[in-house]
């Protein structure tokens, strides 16, 4: 029985599709081609959260890791419940090592980050239900913090953070666990905090792609809310998103996003299914802002089955993923519609669990989300950051995984 996870290498896959061509060769003159893209790419990593993986001689090895496979930049939190733990009590060692991260970043020869102001505390939450101006307060105190170490960063750096994310996955409610429409408030504060280090910051906001929110709903008869659907949301909430200068699109077929009949059937189609992300893309892209997908995925932690199968699926799904992928972007372009600016990863390295329950999850559930990197805890490069896996021992693997993934995203294709 055939592995229904077997990697096929994306530039050689049996499937008839658009074949990348050198933009160089001119023995093919009469061959009428499109023109590339120059998508950008990142990445998440999690990394200066913690002491143990955050100081800097690891960190930088993981981004001068990171930038050879052709990842442009890096998108981090300063979240907030780990930097204020308790109302006024504001810890400087972490704020010092996420500056000292971007310095890290630069030095290893990465763009300027992405930062995300996220993970609103515990006690913010509670003065928030009672008194919002109250909250709005704490909010900028908070970024007043993060303003103060972005600045001491380009003091050393003279790199300038362009791209502020505001929260996380907005019309997700584990992760905004406020109002929708208070959302614009604290785009108004972010710019004005921000002005002084940088008038030209640009706010990001993402949004949550999946059916999973509705099918949690529906199974649990509306007892158990995750957020709103995306479809709904961008109608609902379009004068808040307004707010934003880009759009990012958060989507996870076959984990966050899942047919269930089909899931069932075959789960290689999973990972096909494209058509939300499709959808949501070209009603972002009509009104005429800045948007990308900002973040793809899968874990490797899957139950009942072993490393090698799981590093095998994810190979999988981003060799047929991103073949789709490239399918939107060539109708988009045909088309005339507004393409995305950039591609966003989740993510650099796994996050093992640090507490009993998380690594009991982690043994029988592929959630928590520990496993969604691209290296394992310990740096080591998994996989899908590795090239042909059939080289002789001693031989050159050549490129990866991921750097011919780029490549082929971003290469021309033979039209007809």
């Amino acid at each position: 029985m055939s592995n229904p996870f077997e990697f096929n290498p994306i530039l050689t896959s049996n499937k008839k599709v658009e074949e990348p061509v050198a933009t160089e060769n001119k023995s093919e003159k009469n061959v009428e081609k499109t023109k590339p893209f120059d998508l950008e790419f990142y990445v998440t990593d999690h990394s200066a959260d913690n002491a143990d993986t955050g100081n800097q001689e690891r960190l930088r090895e993981l981004y001068e890791d990171v930038k050879k496979d052709g990842i442009k930049s890096i998108r981090f939190d300063y979240r907030w419940n780990k930097i204020e733990t308790e109302k006024g009590e504001f810890q400087d060692e972490l704020l010092d090592r996420y500056g000292k991260a971007i310095e890290v970043m630069n030095e290893a020869g990465l763009e300027s980050p992405t930062v995300v102001l996220s993970s609103i505390p515990n006690w913010a939450l509670e003065i928030y239900k009672k008194d919002k101006e109250k909250f709005f307060d704490e909010y900028r105190k908070y970024v007043e913090e993060v303003k103060s170490s972005l600045t001491k960063s380009y003091e050393k750096t003279g790199q300038l953070v362009f791209k502020v994310q505001v929260l996380n996955e907005l019309n997700n409610s584990v992760y905004t666990p406020i109002d929708g429409h208070d959302v614009s408030r604290l785009c108004d504060i972010t710019r004005e905090v921000l002005h002084d280090y940088n008038p030209d910051v640009k706010l990001m906001a993402t949004a949550f792609a999946g059916n999973l929110p509705k099918l949690v709903k529906d199974l649990s008869f509306g007892r158990v809310n995750l957020g709103t659907h995306i479809e709904e949301y961008l109608k609902q909430y379009r004068d808040v998103l307004e707010s934003f200068d880009i759009i990012a699109i958060d989507y996870y077929p076959g984990m966050w996003h899942v047919p269930i009949g089909e899931a069932m059937e075959n789960k290689k189609e999973i990972f096909k299914q494209l058509g939300l992300l499709k959808n949501t893309m070209e009603e972002v892209a009509s009104w005429g802002k800045e948007y990308e997908l900002g973040e793809v995925g899968i874990q490797t932690n899957m139950p009942l089955m072993g490393d090698e199968h799981n590093q095998d699926r994810q190979r999988y799904f981003f060799d047929v993923f991103f073949r789709e992928f490239k399918h939107i972007l060539l109708d988009f372009q045909r088309r005339g519609i507004k393409l995305p600016t950039r591609i966003g990863l989740y993510q650099a390295m796994d996050e093992p669990p640090k507490n009993m329950t998380g690594k009991i999850l982690r043994k029988i559930t592929p959630f928590p989300e520990h496993d969604m990197g691209m290296r394992k805890g310990d740096s080591s490069r998994k996989e899908i950051l590795q090239g042909n896996r059939h080289s002789d021992e001693g031989e050159d693997r050549g490129d990866s995984q991921l750097s011919k993934i780029i490549k082929y995203i971003n290469s021309p294709v033979r039209n007809g």
